[in-house]
């Protein structure tokens, strides 16, 4: 009588081996464009609060039938935060406010302070043109209190203008965004943006 041969139910060490290469070399095919993904969808979130803290401040002015201003800060979480920080830049963040004096910059004891802005993590940059330098004024009836003219608000991070956002609000109040491609990238991100 013969014993009958049990097989082995493992890998061989050339199984394994071919195995593992085949592992790294999708590994090495998705990662950049994993990376490339995390990239876009921080700087979607990053546009979208700004668009979203926009809208608030329009819609706030509207409902309370008050100047309602949205304005760059150096530092938005201080005890007592203030309109200022570096001209055209907008990435240490920014505080909305409902005024209650006649002028564009908030003072806890006459304005009301509708919502603070963080600063922006990483290597995002928020830049502006010369009409939201300093501040986007909304008026009771949801329209700017910019003479007319278009702000513009560019994020980029460290890929460039080409995957940058912009976002342009006209003098109705609304704003719009406008995504940068390799062939039409949007306005530079490392100097204040062109009207």
């Amino acid at each position: 009588m013969q014993k009958s041969r049990k097989s082995s139910a493992g890998l061989t060490l050339v199984e394994l081996l071919v195995t593992l290469a085949l592992v790294a070399i999708i590994a090495s095919q998705a990662v950049p464009g994993f990376s490339s993904m995390i990239k876009g969808n921080r700087l979607a979130a990053e546009t979208n609060t700004l668009v979203s803290d926009i809208n608030l401040a329009r819609s706030e002015a509207i409902k309370r039938g008050t100047r309602v201003i949205l304005c760059r800060s150096a530092d938005p979480s201080a005890a007592s935060p203030s309109c200022g920080g570096a001209a055209n830049t907008w990435t240490t963040g920014w505080l909305v406010f409902a005024s209650g004096d006649a002028n564009n910059t908030y003072d806890s004891a006459t304005d009301t302070l509708i919502r603070i802005g963080k600063p922006r993590g990483g290597q995002v940059t928020i830049k502006t043109n010369a009409t939201s330098n300093n501040n986007l004024e909304y008026d009771p009836d949801g329209t700017t209190n910019e003479g007319g003219a278009t702000a513009i608000f560019a994020i980029c991070d460290e890929r460039g203008e080409a995957q940058g956002r912009q976002i342009q609000v006209n003098g109705t109040g609304r704003p719009r965004l406008v995504k940068g491609t390799p062939a039409t990238p949007i306005p530079s991100c490392s100097a204040p943006v062109a009207a």
